[in-house]
C-alpha cells in the first residue's frame, strides 16, 4: 500500500456546502457553521466566508466574526453590504474608535445609495457621541452577565437591577439587549418603558417579531396606542359584555398582552371591528367554545379572511407571552 495517499469522497465539499446551507435555513447556526468549516478546508471562496461569518454573528463569537469579516472586506473593498456587516460587529464589540475611522474611510472614498449613505452618517454619528460619553464609574460586569444570559429568568433581574441604576450608564448593552431578536419581546417591553420613564434621548433600536423599528425613548407616546387599544375593547364591550361577561373578560386579558408585548410597535391594521372580531375568536377557542369564525366576524360586519390573519398574530404572541 502506497504512503500518504489521502482518498477524498467525491462532491464531498459540494455536500458539505449542501448540509451547511440547510442548517443555516434551520436557524441551527452551530451546526451550519461546522460544515462551513471542513467545507473550506477543502475549499473556500468569498461566498463560503461569508457565510462562516454570518455563523459567527449569529452565535455571538464577536471577536471571530470580526476578524474574519475584516478579512472579507480587504478583498472585497466595493461589497457594501459586507461593510454594513462590519461596522455592524465593531458595534457589537462597541469599538467606537474604528467603527468611526472605517466609516469615514468608506464616505470618503466610495459611492453609496442615498439610503445607505444616511444611513452610514446616523452610525458614525453615533460613533462620535459614544467616543466623548463622560466614562462610566460604574462596573456593568454583573448586568452585562446577567442580560447576555440565555435565561429569562436572569434577564429580569437585571432589568430589576436597572430600575434602580442610571439607565443611559449602561446603554451599549441595552441597545445590544433590544437589538438581539431572540430576547423576550415582553422583557424588551420592560426595557423600552425603563428607557422612557428616565427619559433617555438617544437612538434604540428594536427588533421583535421580524420588525424593526428606531426610537428615542424621550419621545414615545403610548397615547396612540391606548386611544386605540381602548377602542377595540369599547367594540368588545358593546357585543360581548353583556352576552358572555367572562369571555369578554378573556379576551379583554388577551389584548392587553398583545399590545404589551407588540410595544412600541402599533398593532396593525389599525382597524377596530378586525381587532375586536380576531379577539372574539381567540377568546372562544381558548375557552373551548364551538362557534363559527364567520359567524362572530359578521356579528362585527367584516369578513372571515380579513380577521384570520389577525388571529393569527394572537396566537403567536399568546404562545410567548407569559412571564
Amino acid at each position: 500500500m502506497k504512503k500518504n495517499n489521502i482518498v477524498r469522497f467525491p462532491h464531498l465539499h459540494a455536500r458539505l456546502l449542501e448540509k451547511g446551507w440547510e442548517a443555516l435555513q434551520e436557524k441551527q447556526y452551530e451546526t451550519a457553521l461546522q460544515f462551513f468549516l471542513e467545507a473550506s478546508e477543502l475549499k473556500s471562496d468569498s461566498e463560503l466566508e461569508m457565510c462562516i461569518v454570518v455563523c459567527f454573528v449569529e452565535i455571538g463569537e464577536w471577536k471571530e466574526a470580526k476578524a474574519r469579516c475584516q478579512q472579507l472586506l480587504e478583498k472585497k473593498k466595493e461589497d457594501v453590504q459586507l461593510l454594513q456587516m462590519y461596522v455592524s460587529i465593531l458595534l457589537q464589540l462597541q469599538q467606537y474608535e474604528e467603527m468611526e475611522t472605517v466609516i469615514r474611510d468608506a464616505l470618503a472614498h466610495r459611492f453609496f445609495s442615498p439610503a445607505t449613505r444616511d444611513h452610514l452618517l446616523q452610525l458614525l454619528q453615533f460613533s462620535e457621541k459614544m467616543q466623548h460619553r463622560l466614562p462610566r464609574a460604574v462596573d456593568d460586569q454583573p448586568i452585562r452577565q446577567l442580560l447576555e444570559s440565555p435565561r429569562l429568568d436572569d434577564q429580569l433581574q437585571a432589568i430589576q437591577q436597572l430600575e434602580n441604576e442610571q439607565v443611559v450608564s449602561y446603554l451599549p448593552l441595552i441597545q445590544a439587549y433590544l437589538w438581539n431578536e431572540a430576547n423576550h419581546p415582553m422583557a424588551k417591553t420592560m426595557v423600552v418603558r425603563l428607557l422612557t420613564a428616565q427619559r433617555v434621548n438617544e437612538q434604540v433600536t428594536i427588533r421583535k417579531f421580524g420588525q424593526t423599528m428606531t426610537v428615542i425613548p424621550a419621545e414615545l407616546d403610548e397615547l396612540a396606542t391606548t386611544a386605540f387599544a381602548i377602542n377595540v375593547l369599547q367594540q368588545l364591550e358593546r357585543t360581548m359584555a353583556n352576552d358572555n361577561p367572562s369571555l369578554y373578560e378573556v379576551a379583554s386579558h388577551l389584548w392587553h398582552r398583545y399590545i404589551y408585548a407588540l410595544y412600541p410597535f402599533p398593532p396593525l391594521p389599525s382597524l377596530v371591528e378586525h381587532w375586536a372580531a380576531a379577539l372574539h375568536i381567540c377568546a372562544c377557542h381558548s375557552q373551548g367554545i364551538e362557534e363559527k369564525t364567520e359567524t362572530i366576524a359578521k356579528r362585527y360586519g367584516v369578513g372571515e379572511d380579513d380577521v384570520m390573519p389577525l388571529c393569527k398574530k394572537l396566537y403567536e404572541i399568546e404562545e410567548i407571552s407569559f412571564i
